[in-house]
């Protein structure tokens, strides 16, 4: 027993390594999550009808983000990959297609917020009602200012994703926090009106959001462009490195990741949607519980990002053992990071909640969602870190199935039979919201079943050629 526990601890080594890689995404994702905390909290300060509104938009732009991170992900596993071959103009060409993908796809997704995101906001607030009328326009009139921001957001995913998987997370992490305190500030100056301009309330946060994206980007590519030593975003525009290979390579592999991406998002929206079942108040608990519990999880962004170099570049290099011991040694971390997320989401939700919220009926049942939600903590970490494992690897269709068969054939469709009989049976939003949670339960199941079957071993730069025979190794932390 000692012996099967003790391939899941590392080193010390091992975990200043990771360590070293996870801690700045974790510290950028935490200051996100602070960022988007106090978002809210200045939002229900100006208006709880506001809130409503921007927190139930939103929701489009949950899904909206994780069509990005689709994007970014798989062009994420050729840059880990050619990272550890040390192929230099692999990595540059795959740049080049992250760039053109984050262009075209950055303009879809302008037209898919500024047209689908209010019809998705009137799927949560169906209400005729003043209040719900008065949450419906706050949303619409912050998600039609956030489209003007699509390419802006989508060409910032691209980019940090680009820096972390070739080792340089602190980069984005800068970058980030200054576009999260640009963020903040602009928020107090544009939701209250501060000196003499007119309160804007939800139309003042999505301009302070857009503007801090573009921020962002700027120093993004600022530091591209001057401060690395490696030159990938100038090299770019030398030459046209891409071929059909990579090409055809690029779109079988992400494809699925893209398609999981997407379909997981519009999974947790379908749930959320028949959780809350298009009662007002419901819907405010299940937002109020979400802020909070996303304040605990930041920890999976460090994850995947640490799962995607240390794995994917030992997959590169051909050493497969040691992509299984790092792939083992992250599992460890990931079940001990959702452990102490668990004790801290009991013992400090209370307190966030009330910051939110006074104590009422709505705020005792965001807690209690949210107790529900620590029960299955761990299991959702190890599932998490799995799906990660398989995607480093180039196994997106195991990973895609891993996501989506559980949550399409066993979660969303007893959600729907509960949300149909919840007249009749009077179960509450509680026992409805800890009935899909059996998707955790299912989902360890398979993903303890692929990962055994080490399908994601396999090294993916042998199968495009490389373009440069012999390279020097790829440069520093900029």
């Amino acid at each position: 027993m000692k012996t099967r526990i003790k391939k899941y601890i590392g080193d010390k080594t091992f975990y200043k390594m990771a360590l070293a890689i996870i801690i700045p995404v974790v510290v950028q994702q935490l200051i996100l999550s602070i960022a988007g905390y106090t978002d809210n909290l200045m939002i229900s300060s100006y208006s709880q009808t506001a809130y409503a509104g921007v927190s139930t938009a939103n929701r489009f732009m949950f899904l909206m983000n994780f069509f990005w991170i689709g994007l970014a992900s798989g062009i994420a596993v050729f840059v880990a990959q050619y990272f550890g071959a040390k192929d230099k103009k692999r990595i540059t060409a795959t740049i080049q297609l992250s760039l053109i993908v984050a262009v075209l796809f950055g303009i879809l997704s302008t037209f898919m917020i500024y047209y689908i995101g209010p019809l998705v906001i009137k799927l949560f607030i169906p209400g005729t009602g003043i209040e719900e009328l008065k949450a419906y326009n706050h949303g619409v009139d912050y998600i039609r200012l956030i489209a003007i921001g699509g390419i802006i957001m989508l060409l910032n995913f691209m980019v940090s994703t680009i820096y972390r998987s070739l080792g340089k997370p602190k980069i984005p992490m800068y970058a980030g926090i200054v576009g999260i305190i640009v963020n903040i500030i602009l928020n107090f100056i544009l939701i209250f009106g501060l000196f003499g301009l007119t309160p804007m309330g939800a139309k003042g946060a999505a301009i302070a959001t857009v503007i801090s994206k573009v921020v962002e980007l700027l120093i993004l590519l600022y530091v591209a462009l001057f401060h690395d030593k490696e030159k990938y975003i100038r090299r770019i525009f030398k030459s046209f490195e891409i071929d059909l290979p990579l090409f055809k390579l690029y779109f079988k592999k992400a494809t699925p990741i893209l398609l999981n991406e997407i379909l997981w998002a519009l999974g947790v929206q379908i749930l959320a949607r028949l959780i809350t079942g298009g009662h007002y108040d419901w819907l405010r608990a299940f937002n109020y519980s979400q802020n909070v519990t996303d304040l605990f999880f930041i920890y999976f962004g460090g994850i995947a990002t640490g799962t995607a170099i240390l794995v994917g570049a030992a997959l590169g290099e051909g050493d497969f053992e040691k992509a299984r011991n790092y792939a083992n040694k992250l599992i460890g971390i990931a079940v001990m990071a959702s452990a102490i997320a668990l004790i801290f989401l009991i013992s400090l939700s209370p307190a966030l909640l009330l910051i939110l919220t006074p104590i009422d009926a709505v705020y005792w049942s965001a807690y209690h969602l949210i107790l529900v939600t620590s029960v299955f903590a761990v299991l959702y970490g190890y599932n998490a870190v799995i799906y990660f494992i398989l995607r480093a690897g180039g196994d997106s269709l195991r990973a895609f199935f891993l996501d989506q068969l559980p949550t399409y054939f066993v979660g969303i469709p007893l959600t729907y039979l509960l949300h149909e009989m919840e007249y009749k049976w009077q179960l509450g939003l509680i026992l409805i919201f800890a009935a899909t949670r059996i998707i955790d339960v299912v989902k360890v199941v398979f993903s303890t079943y692929f990962y055994k079957k080490e399908t994601w071993v396999q090294n993916l730069t042998i199968l495009t050629p490389s373009l440069n025979a012999s390279v020097a190794g790829v440069g520093e932390e900029a």
